[in-house]
């Protein structure tokens, strides 16, 4: 049971993240030269805690997490996570329209901030846009670590609202899988159902019988 947001709000920012995904793979699909489909097939909020076991996250070895803290009446940290061989993966798509030989492993750091850049971004400036609201975003930095680690931080309580996207990439028949996580402050909760609401209202949306 979701006890953040009504379906009306849950389903109004699964449309808002889907435009933001959106312009996304089309950044991405320029920046490689090739079409680029980004899916988000799930959404979904809970805390801290409840994001480690659902996911379990304590079994993940390696863990690729590009994060960008953003500040305004909608703040917190934006993490892309990519587990096990995932990240290299997107990688190894990102970089394959390259003609000339590449050292995968020396480029993969600048590769991952770079989509986590691209993804981060897109769904921020699309929150802000919506929202009529505007946001500091702090440069993007990459973490690689294991899953007990990628949350361990002490701005990070066990009841910290987490906003989770799952996020599908693939580039021609190859297919990598992704998450989006929003860590937000119990006060950002009001703004982003505010801002539910808003697109709600703007869009004329209605709930389903």
């Amino acid at each position: 049971m979701n006890v953040y947001l009504t379906p009306i709000q849950h389903d109004a920012l699964c449309e808002i993240f889907n435009i933001s995904v959106g312009r996304a793979a089309a950044a991405m699909s320029g920046l490689v030269g090739e079409e680029i489909s980004l899916a988000m097939p799930a959404m979904r909020f809970c805390s801290v805690d409840a994001l480690k076991e659902r996911m379990h996250m304590e079994e993940w070895q390696q863990v690729s997490a590009v994060s960008q803290a953003f500040k305004g009446t909608f703040e917190g940290d934006a993490l892309l996570l990519f587990p096990s061989d995932d990240g290299m993966e997107i990688v190894r798509l990102m970089l394959s329209h390259i003609k000339q030989a590449v050292d995968v492993n020396e480029l993969a750091g600048d590769a991952l901030v770079e989509i986590g850049n691209l993804l981060l971004n897109a769904c921020l400036s699309t929150l802000a846009d919506i929202f009529d609201e505007e946001f500091d975003f702090d440069i993007p930095r990459l973490r690689s670590c294991s899953g007990s680690e990628v949350l361990a931080q002490d701005t990070y309580s066990p009841r910290t609202p987490v906003l989770l996207l799952n996020i599908q990439c693939k580039l021609g028949k190859r297919q990598v899988e992704g998450f989006l996580a929003f860590l937000i402050t119990i006060s950002s909760l009001d703004t982003l159902r505010h801002g539910a609401d808003r697109f709600i209202r703007r869009e004329g949306t209605t709930s389903t019988p």
